[in-house]
């Protein structure tokens, strides 16, 4: 079987990645998918600066970005990380291709980005340069 290497990305086989990504599984493109996507959206300058990519992965078909997993890459990626296929759930991945959260309930993106600045490898970056989104 041909695996995509994005999803071979998930987690790297390298012991550095270039970016954290948030993978974000649902049923179905409903109203806890459309919040997810539009809070993303709201928090984009935090998560450009933390380097997280944000994808969304749902049981329906729908994806974001589109085209980027094929359904043979959707299902591996499901049993990887063991997602049911009735449950909003979403991982938070380190640049290091760890699991470092998980979460069922609604994104708590203080907490995120709180829990992603605690880490070694982004308290480095921290050091070289300061907030580009503080206002």
């Amino acid at each position: 079987m041909t695996v995509a290497p994005s999803v071979r990305a998930y987690p790297p086989d390298s012991l550095h990645w270039h970016h954290r990504s948030i993978l974000y599984f649902a049923p179905q493109n409903d109203q806890h998918v459309q919040a997810f996507l539009r809070e993303a959206l709201m928090n984009d300058c935090l998560l450009q600066e933390r380097d997280v990519v944000t994808i969304v992965i749902t049981h329906d078909g729908f994806n974001q970005p589109a085209n980027l997993f094929s359904p043979e890459d959707i299902r591996m990626l499901t049993q990887k990380y063991n997602i049911a296929p009735d449950a909003h759930t979403a991982i938070l991945i380190g640049k290091d291709g760890k699991e470092k959260h998980r979460w069922s309930d609604a994104t708590n993106w203080r907490y995120l980005t709180e829990l992603i600045d605690s880490m070694p490898l982004r308290q480095q970056e921290m050091a070289k340069q300061t907030s580009r989104c503080s206002i």
